[in-house]
């Protein structure tokens, strides 16, 4: 078997314009962030966001002007505010959002993996329908029968998933939660996994439990240490609080904004360069022990 093992840039280049991408990961923990920044500089745009709960990936792609469309279920930065660039282009309208709960995200998911046009979850009384007509059916149902909607299939052209560990064949490891990754994956036409590590086959069958992404699921791999960064990845690094209210507070500015995509993204034209961005000590203090 051939090697998955891929850089960076040539995962970007598999990202076209008009493009809908999914996003793994959830809120501050595995987002894909190096493959975002590496995205933002491959400069595909006019793209469909389909992240799961997330925070910097997709809002940060927004921010640059890569963005067309996005399926919602939320994007956050929790405790430190409202994301911030999703928030203005939603209010703005320069973005357009589809608003979509996570019973029709996961729905929706399903139905791709089933090859399925739509697939019926229950109707919990949400007026989704109303706003999103072209994501929510109505469903016959007859009297004292269970209230049903349709939601229609999600089917990502590419997707980024972030993960701690996989072999060069593809085998994909997570020490933690996998979130929605694991139906994504399986809903997405290519799926690029960035990894932490890349360890050997024997590792990954000594600890099969852990392989929620086998090869066959994997179209390429992806490896960059600190990769999430700033966000967490399970068991290998926390999420760096500092950067990520700095990312906010420089956010709220357009010329703050360019500089920090200047800092952090245009310039450092490789992942070790943005490493090297931060500071030695601060990125030990991350790490899981």
């Amino acid at each position: 078997m051939k090697s998955k093992i891929i850089s960076m840039e040539q995962a970007a280049e598999w990202v076209k314009d008009g493009s809908s991408l999914g996003l793994g990961g959830w809120i501050f923990n595995s987002q894909p962030m190096a493959l975002v920044r590496a995205l933002v500089r491959h400069c595909a745009k006019e793209l469909t966001l389909v992240p799961s709960p997330g925070s910097m990936a997709p809002d940060l792609l927004i921010g640059a002007g890569r963005v067309r469309k996005t399926f919602c279920v939320f994007i956050s930065f929790e405790q430190y505010g409202l994301a911030p660039h999703f928030r203005r282009a939603a209010e703005n309208g320069t973005i357009e959002v589809t608003d979509i709960d996570g019973p029709g995200f996961a729905g929706g998911l399903r139905a791709s993996m089933g090859d399925l046009p739509w697939i019926p979850i229950p109707d919990l009384g949400t007026d989704l329908p109303r706003h999103a007509p072209e994501q929510y059916r109505p469903l016959p149902t007859g009297p004292g029968e269970r209230r049903l909607i349709a939601t229609m299939a999600i089917k990502p052209d590419v997707c980024f998933i972030h993960a701690q560990q996989a072999d060069e064949l593809g085998n994909v490891q997570f020490l933690g939660s996998p979130f929605f990754d694991v139906m994504l994956a399986q809903a997405s036409r290519k799926v690029v996994v960035s990894v932490d590590r890349i360890v050997s086959t024997e590792t990954i069958r000594r600890s099969n439990h852990l392989t929620k992404l086998p090869s066959a699921l994997v179209d390429a791999v992806v490896h960059v240490p600190f990769g999430a960064h700033p966000t967490a990845s399970h068991g290998v690094y926390e999420a760096d609080d500092a950067q990520l209210r700095a990312y906010v507070k420089a956010s709220t500015k357009a010329d703050a904004f360019v500089r920090w995509l200047d800092n952090y993204v245009h310039t450092p034209t490789s992942h070790a360069a943005y490493l090297d961005c931060m500071s030695g000590a601060e990125m030990s203090a991350l790490a899981v022990n």
